[in-house]
């Protein structure tokens, strides 16, 4: 129950401060921007954009979750109660994939088409989605200020997107096998040409691998450089 109360709460911090607002922005430029893609590109810009979308609402809202909730004081009275760091970043990063997946459909949706294979696609975003929270969220615990945040969390990110090369069939390389967004651009691409069940086990097995050790340095950056301070200037711990 606390964890649903934690995603409850995430749902609404994020309506407070207008998260869905901008969504609701973002996705109508995408919208007007497929509008002007010829027809023949406009799956491919598609799977582009709707994988860009998952990467930068995990990156960019996550931190900026956890920076808002540090500068309002949210930590204190948050972790008095009994509240494991575990429910609070699976909350975090389940309340951020909804958005994420509903913004995924939207987008796709301009094109006119539906994936072949849904649970694929829908599966793509959300595991990318929740990776890229809690790769944010790792690097905003250890920032004290948004420029530092900002500056970090590209430099981490950065790696992620290689795989985009060669989706583009700009350059190939074995090393982006080992990426989760190699997987993510996999179930994203079911609309273009179908997946082999083998190319859709490796897709999730890569994207849960690296979100769990994501999930791992998220626990342990957020209980050292957050955690730890709130017990030292209230005198207390939050249950780990």
């Amino acid at each position: 129950m606390k964890g649903l109360s934690l995603f409850v709460f995430d749902l609404r911090f994020q309506w407070r401060h207008g998260f869905y607002w901008v969504y609701v922005f973002v996705c109508t430029c995408y919208w007007i921007l497929l509008r002007f893609v010829p027809e023949a590109y406009q799956e491919t810009t598609a799977i582009v954009l709707t994988f860009s979308d998952p990467a930068a609402l995990g990156l960019i809202m996550a931190g900026g979750m956890v920076l808002l909730e540090r500068d309002q004081g949210v930590h204190d009275p948050l972790f008095v109660s009994p509240v494991h760091i575990r429910e609070y970043l699976l909350a975090k990063a389940a309340s951020l994939s909804v958005l994420s997946l509903t913004a995924g459909w939207v987008i796709h949706m301009a094109t006119g088409s539906i994936p072949e294979n849904p649970f694929a696609f829908s599966a793509g975003i959300v595991l990318t989605s929740t990776f890229m929270t809690l790769l944010s969220i790792g690097v905003a615990a250890r920032q004290r200020t948004i420029n530092g945040f900002i500056l970090m969390v590209q430099v981490y990110a950065m790696p992620f997107t290689l795989p985009l090369f060669g989706f583009l069939q700009l350059w190939h390389a074995d090393l982006f096998l080992v990426l989760p967004t190699e997987g993510t651009l996999r179930l994203l691409m079911s609309p273009i040409g179908g997946l082999s069940f083998g190319s859709v086990l490796y897709s999730v097995c890569i994207l849960l691998i690296w979100n769990f050790a994501a999930y791992i340095w998220a626990q342990r950056s957020y209980t050292r450089h957050v955690l730890m301070r709130v017990g030292e200037e209230g005198g207390m711990n939050g249950e780990i």
